[in-house]
């Protein structure tokens, strides 16, 4: 399987809390965030790792050379751009027919991950993707998602109310194909962001966006979700 890391954000929030390092070397449990992805990559048959990495932040690419020269499958993709699409479009392309996705942030239950995994390798259309999501909801503006009858995603919306199908939202982790790009791209040459190529996705393309639970998953976003993240993980 093929992974992709996006990595191309600012990280505004770790900066306010007087963190020195770029966010995706925030350590958790002794290890950096992206560490933490490319370790459970490979212990998941990694072929190939892309991560679209902020071009502005040295020390960051440094880490990434790093990897490279301890023999991780790491391609690195340097970007600089303000759209969450535009740094997935960059991690994602030339990566194959079948390719998962996730923020450098996204914490989760790496069994759960492992499920994800298998679930998307033996789908057996390339026509249809997966999508991560969960019904543990801890952000003030989560990405809503609506199901139908037939368990597909046929919508998402930013933060507000919940759709009347329940509640549950986007854990950050996404099971994607080149045609999922193509569909999306012929309604909309470029999303303005991650959450409108996920909308565009379900409610403007014919691509069945099916739907993986995961019990619990959430980002990283300061300084107080470090120690939260690092009681979820040792909890598994």
């Amino acid at each position: 399987m093929n992974y992709a890391i996006l990595a191309g954000g600012q990280g505004s929030r770790f900066v306010k809390d007087g963190v020195d390092v770029p966010k995706p070397l925030v350590k958790i449990l002794g290890r950096t965030m992206l560490q933490r992805l490319i370790d459970l990559f490979m212990n998941n048959d990694a072929e190939r790792i892309t991560v679209s990495a902020n071009a502005n932040m040295p020390v960051l690419l440094e880490a990434l050379e790093q990897c490279v020269k301890s023999g991780f499958p790491v391609e690195i993709r340097p970007i600089v751009t303000d759209n969450s699409f535009t740094s997935l479009q960059n991690a994602c392309h030339d990566l194959g027919d079948k390719f998962i996705a996730t923020t450098v942030d996204a914490m989760f239950i790496n069994r759960e991950f492992g499920d994800f995994v298998n679930t998307f390798e033996n789908m057996k259309s390339h026509d249809d993707v997966l999508m991560g999501l969960t019904r543990f909801v801890d952000d003030p503006s989560p990405l809503y998602a609506d199901i139908d009858s037939n368990g597909l995603v046929i919508d998402y919306r930013y933060g507000g109310v919940p759709f009347e199908s329940g509640t549950i939202v986007s854990a950050g982790i996404y099971g994607l194909t080149p045609q999922s790009f193509k569909a999306v791209e012929n309604v909309c040459p470029v999303p303005a962001s991650l959450s409108d190529f996920q909308r565009i996705l379900a409610s403007e393309t014919p691509v069945n966006v099916k739907v993986f639970e995961f019990s619990k998953a959430f980002d990283v976003d300061c300084v107080h979700d470090v120690s939260v993240a690092e009681q979820f993980l040792s909890a598994y």
